[in-house]
């Protein structure tokens, strides 16, 4: 680039920012804008034609039926106003409307109606809309229902669960649903080929309290249920150590024989919630010994094993896994 057209550039400039920063600049941008606003103001002021998106609620689908047709989720009203009034719904966001199904009683007779949207929902949509709006129409005039009845069937429900404890934490009783058992909805041969019904997957770490969730059910396609939920409860206590000392029993024994172990008793280690800990007692356990197992083994020794105890106790260990035993005659 030439110096001359350095030189050019830089005057060029100087002359727009006297331009830009002289008064009769201002004063026509003032006056441009004022004007601006003034047609604004008057355009709102004519009255014009729009349309609203309203949207619908569906209450109370009764669960034995099927809609055999996607239901709208709005209504459309053609409205009529000034522009004044027209803009503020712009950004306005209406309460739904409501269709509740128990208010309506032809579906129990009829596989098809129709509900008619300006005598159903005309004096709620005007309380909705300032008084001066006036309602022109309605997308959709009517909202046509079908549907199939459903077949029905009640099976129980099974919960899903991935639970991990905290440490010394333990389940301290069965896990509850509530109910244990739904009714399920639907075509004939897929719910006659369902035996039971299991909930989503229930995860859940360190758990030191009983757990309590509403637990959404894993319903196979075109299947609805009643209830829609069940609550689970993984019910959780503190558990803590405890023993007792429990008899060694030889089943099978002759009446004229004897055997006798030692030591006669062992003990048994456990865990324990707090809730069934003091109730536990030697009697709720058992060691047995068979007759025939010691004669036909060629030891004087013989493994332990314990073959019943509470279903409440967890990790159940015998302080002795071996005794020695000896055959006696009665007189």
């Amino acid at each position: 680039m030439h110096k001359t057209d350095k030189i050019d550039l830089s005057r060029i400039w100087r002359k727009m920012k006297v331009f830009l920063l002289s008064r009769d600049t201002f004063i026509f941008l003032f006056f441009l804008i004022i004007s601006g606003l003034f047609w604004i103001i008057m355009s709102l002021n004519k009255t014009y034609e729009t349309r609203l998106s309203i949207p619908i609620q569906y209450n109370n689908t009764p669960a034995e039926i099927e809609l055999m047709a996607e239901l709208p989720n709005h209504i459309v009203v053609k409205v009529k106003d000034k522009g004044t009034t027209l803009i503020t719904y712009t950004s306005a966001r209406f309460t739904p409307l409501v269709i509740d199904f128990n208010d309506y009683d032809t579906y129990n007779n009829s596989d098809e109606w129709s509900i008619p949207t300006a005598s159903t929902f005309d004096k709620e949509i005007k309380e909705l809309l300032a008084p001066s709006t006036q309602v022109i129409d309605y997308f959709p005039s009517h909202i046509e229902i079908e549907k199939k009845l459903l077949s029905q069937k009640k099976v129980p429900v099974k919960a899903v669960t991935n639970l991990e404890y905290a440490r010394q934490y333990y389940p301290s009783d069965t896990i509850q649903i509530i109910p244990n058992e739904v009714t399920l909805y639907g075509y004939q041969e897929i719910i006659d080929s369902i035996q039971c019904i299991y909930t989503l997957p229930i995860v859940a770490e360190q758990l030191k309290d009983t757990l309590s969730v509403d637990a959404e059910l894993a319903l196979p396609n075109h299947c609805k249920s009643d209830p829609k939920t069940v609550k689970v409860v993984a019910p959780v206590e503190f558990y803590t150590e405890g023993k007792q000392m429990v008899p060694i029993t030889v089943v099978g024994v002759p009446e004229n024989l004897q055997v006798r172990t030692f030591p006669s008793e062992v003990e048994v280690t456990y865990m324990a919630g707090f809730s069934h800990f003091k109730t536990i007692i030697p009697a709720d356990f058992t060691i047995t010994l068979q007759y025939n197992e010691l004669i036909s083994s060629n030891n004087d020794t013989h493994p332990l094993t314990l073959e019943q105890y509470p279903s409440h106790i967890v990790k159940p260990k015998l302080k002795t896994e071996k005794v020695q035993w000896i055959i006696e005659f009665v007189k």
